[in-house]
This record gives structure tokens, C-alpha cells and sequence, in this order.
């Protein structure tokens, strides 16, 4: 069980709203034209809200609830952050405890009850850069050494441009853009843990226009043996934040 739970600490905390899933099999091929990436990538910043208006936002606050089903877990969490790569997520399971998760945009770390405190290094590090960019919903293109349109798949009803976005060294990233409203309605990562490569599914399932920006509000993602939801009940942009909570405790 020790196993068991510490890999479910290091799964949760390092799979990101936005992010942070299994590579897709290779769709089968398009009947029709595919467009260029740049098309689909510019339509998507204009389906979140624009550039200028996410430019305006220099740091955001939310608080939430977590499941994981059918385990029966439940808890809450609370997020702070910031440009410059800054992030802080507090996760509070019920039967576990409380754990962090926590970059200052240089490096980053994790703090659990039961591993206690772990940098992070190497591919872990690299990846964590990418996923906690507070702007990478409207830079996908600058963070990603390749973009490639590889097809069109069903996210439930709804037909999808795929994407894959490649970096070398770290697992490659799939993002499923909705063909009509151009917003992402799945992603697809693998996180990298201590325990090995995790892969997983996430589905957005509902968005809240806050400040004329689309923030995802409910996430569904998908593992091999068990689910996580994650509800958003509050958002705030804009708001002060003590720059301690971004700086690493001393030994």
C-alpha cells in the first residue's frame, strides 16, 4: 500500500489543469484538408479570450475540490499562480494528508507526507517548466520544438484537430482542438514520476469566462486503473501573493 499511495501522490500532483496523458494511437487519416498548425493554435488564443486580455493577467488564485474514483478519495486543493513560471499547489487528501507542489520558475519541488521533500531534476524539471508556463495557453507554439497536425479524432461528440507537440528529451504532448469551437477539450501527457512515466487522458469538461478569459473549470482525467475530477469553485486574477509561498524552504 505504501507503493500504491505514494504513486498516487506523485500522479496527482504532477498532472497539471492544463495539463499534465497517454500518447494517442495514430489517428487514421483525414478525409479532408487539414490545416496548418498556426491556424488552429491562432484560433484557439481567439476561443480563450485573446492575447492582449491574457496578457493583462499577471497572477491567478484558485480553490477547489478533488476526487479519485472509484477509490472513494476525496479532498480540496488550493493553487496560486504567477508569470515568470511561478507555482503553488497545496493538495489536502482525506487519509493522506496535505502535500505540495511548488516552483519559483527556476526550479521546482514536492513535499508529501510521505516521501517528505524532493527536488526536482533532469526530464521532471524540464517538464514541469512547460506545464506550469502561466502564459502556455497562448505560446504553445514557443514552448514546443515541434508541432504536427496528425489528424482528426471524436472527443465524445465532437470531431477534433489532434496535435502532437514534441521537445526532445521528455514525452511528446497531444492536444485535441474542437473543429468548430477551437478550444482544447482533451489533452494527452506522460508525467514524469519517480516511479516511472505515468500516462493519462485529460478531458476538459467545462470553462469559466473570468476577466474575458476561458479558464478550465472541471477536469476528468484518466488513468489506468482509477479517475481524477477536479472541480475549480472559485477563480481570482490579479491578486496579491506573498512571494514565500514560491520559495524554497532551507534544509
Amino acid at each position: 500500500m505504501k507503493f500504491k499511495s505514494t504513486l498516487l501522490l506523485a500522479i496527482i500532483l504532477t498532472i497539471t489543469t492544463f495539463a499534465s496523458a497517454q500518447k494517442a494511437d495514430p489517428p487514421k487519416p483525414a478525409a479532408v484538408k487539414l490545416p496548418a498548425v498556426s491556424e488552429i493554435l491562432a484560433k484557439y488564443v481567439k476561443a480563450i479570450g485573446g492575447r492582449e486580455a491574457f496578457e493583462k493577467i499577471k497572477t491567478r488564485m484558485m480553490t477547489g475540490t478533488v476526487e479519485i474514483v472509484p477509490m472513494g478519495i476525496k479532498g480540496t486543493f488550493e493553487s496560486y499562480t504567477a508569470a515568470e513560471g511561478k507555482a503553488y499547489t497545496k493538495m489536502n487528501l482525506a487519509g493522506i494528508g496535505e502535500s505540495l507542489d511548488v516552483s519559483d520558475g527556476k526550479s521546482a519541488w514536492t513535499v508529501n507526507p510521505i516521501q517528505g521533500s524532493r527536488e526536482k531534476t533532469g526530464a521532471e524539471l524540464a517538464q514541469s517548466k512547460i506545464s506550469g508556463n502561466f502564459y502556455r495557453d497562448i505560446n504553445i507554439d514557443k514552448l514546443y520544438q515541434k508541432l504536427e497536425v496528425t489528424g482528426i479524432e471524436k472527443v465524445g461528440t465532437k470531431d477534433a484537430y489532434v496535435v502532437v507537440a514534441t521537445n526532445e528529451g521528455i514525452p511528446s504532448d497531444t492536444f485535441y482542438f474542437d473543429i468548430v469551437s477551437g478550444l482544447i477539450v482533451r489533452s494527452d501527457s506522460t508525467s514524469i514520476v519517480p516511479e516511472g512515466n505515468v500516462a493519462a487522458k485529460m478531458f476538459i469538461e467545462e470553462r469559466r469566462t473570468v476577466d474575458g478569459v476561458s479558464v478550465p473549470v472541471k477536469t476528468r482525467t484518466q488513468l489506468t486503473q482509477f479517475e481524477i475530477i477536479m472541480n475549480v469553485t472559485e477563480v481570482k486574477n490579479g491578486v496579491v501573493i506573498d512571494d514565500s509561498k514560491f520559495t524554497k524552504p532551507k534544509q
